[in-house]
């Protein structure tokens, strides 16, 4: 197959997962090119599947990037499917799963020019710190953790609502001490875990590769993907323990997630068959 590996122009961060995936596919005896959804010289017609992996930038050009996803999904084989990589694009996916019975980080949401008292908001839900960021976001966009009483909560986020759609969330203090799990599914299968410590704006991701799965986050992945009810050849749920220790949904990345892939050989095999398949 000709497969394109959907990037951008210009990458915000270095994609880790691009030599892997690429050397895979080479291997598997597939013609592959990575190509810029921002490029316009790009032939998409021209491929048998593009698969979407660090198309980072989009946030930038929310509106450009959702025709692109229309029209290149009349001309190849979109990986993840349109659908699945629309409905994934705002995070207010969160309340679907909330009303489905999935526990999630605590989240209030408000649209474009909604005003509120974060501080009260913080007291009332008895939140101590806070996490202020935009409901559509890759990486640590715009993301900024505050405590309750910190006047420059309020600060920002009137600054970002006043040109976006926000979320608050209470800040889970487990991410500072056992972190933050993200769950890699490729094809159906959860192929492995990493371990990382929370990321703000312009800050490093320190990543670990979990050496053991729970029961308990096997079945969350069970309870999220089915809840979802997505196709997608690819996902990563990232998942967190309350205090007391119950396990929370932070987010289902469906669009174009970090799957770490130089940590596990496995899931690059499992991706390159899943679109074989598919192909």
């Amino acid at each position: 197959m000709r497969v394109a590996y959907v990037s951008c122009v210009v990458l915000p961060e270095p994609d880790h997962d691009e030599k892997p995936m690429v050397d895979g596919l080479i291997g598997g005896g597939h013609d592959v090119e990575v190509v810029a959804w921002d490029d316009p010289e790009v032939d998409w017609a021209g491929f048998d599947v593009a698969v979407v992996r660090a198309t980072w930038n989009y946030i930038q050009h929310l509106n450009a990037f959702k025709a692109w996803i229309d029209r290149v999904d009349g001309l190849t084989m979109l990986l993840n499917p349109a659908a699945t990589m629309k409905w994934n694009l705002h995070k207010g996916y969160l309340k679907e799963f909330e009303e489905a019975g999935v526990p999630i980080v605590p989240t209030a949401f408000f649209g474009i020019g909604e005003s509120v008292d974060v501080k009260g908001l913080a007291t009332e839900r008895g939140w101590a710190r806070i996490v202020v960021k935009p409901t559509v976001g890759a990486g640590s966009f715009g993301t900024r953790a505050f405590s309750f009483e910190d006047d420059g909560a309020q600060v920002y986020f009137d600054e970002m609502v006043a040109q976006r759609e926000m979320m608050v969330q209470e800040f889970m203090e487990s991410v500072e001490t056992v972190g933050e799990t993200s769950l890699v599914v490729i094809d159906g299968v959860l192929t492995h875990g990493i371990e990382k410590r929370p990321r703000f704006d312009d800050e490093d991701e320190q990543v670990f590769l979990r050496e053991t799965l729970s029961d308990e986050m096997r079945g969350m992945v069970d309870r999220v993907i089915s809840a979802a009810g997505k196709e997608a050849l690819f996902a990563r749920v990232d998942v967190m323990p309350d205090n007391d220790g119950r396990l929370m949904l932070g987010e289902l990345e469906m669009l174009e997630p970090s799957l770490f892939f130089p940590h596990c050989t496995a899931a690059v095999d499992a991706m390159v068959r899943g679109i074989e398949r598919l192909g």
